[in-house]
């Protein structure tokens, strides 16, 4: 009986510790070849990495050169309007500064992290139809 109790016990621990770290989508990583602003902080090009929060309170933590970490909220999913599978940045440029407004993760809907207002055009990064 003590037995059967500990391996419940420690099936319920290792469930635990695994959604914890399941509760976490892939990571997504790209070399941004130019500065831009994400949770309104300038950023240095480099390679960053974006982390998505499958949580209550979704978020994007992107990370950076350093171990610069900027967290941002999810304002909406979006529905994927192409047959482009990979991930992508996809930046508006607002008087003259590219802004992270949009992540893709593979095969995944797409996540608004700013709603740009006005007339923007958009910089892609990653995905294998850059030209959209």
């Amino acid at each position: 009986m003590k037995r059967r109790v500990f391996f419940t016990v420690l099936a319920l621990v290792v469930a635990f510790e695994l959604g914890g770290e399941m509760a976490y989508a892939q990571n997504i990583s790209a070399e941004i070849g130019f500065p831009f602003v994400a949770g309104g902080k300038e950023m240095a090009s480099g390679k960053y990495t974006v982390r998505v929060t499958e949580d209550r309170e979704r978020m994007v933590v992107l990370m950076g050169p350093g171990g610069l970490q900027v967290i941002m909220p999810v304002i909406t999913t979006l529905g994927r309007h192409d047959q482009d599978p990979d991930a992508e940045f996809v930046f508006d440029k607002v008087d003259g500064k590219a802004v992270l407004s949009e992540v893709w993760m593979p095969r995944k809907d797409g996540l608004l992290l700013v709603a740009s207002k006005g007339r923007h055009e958009h910089a892609v990064v990653g995905g294998s139809n850059p030209k959209k």
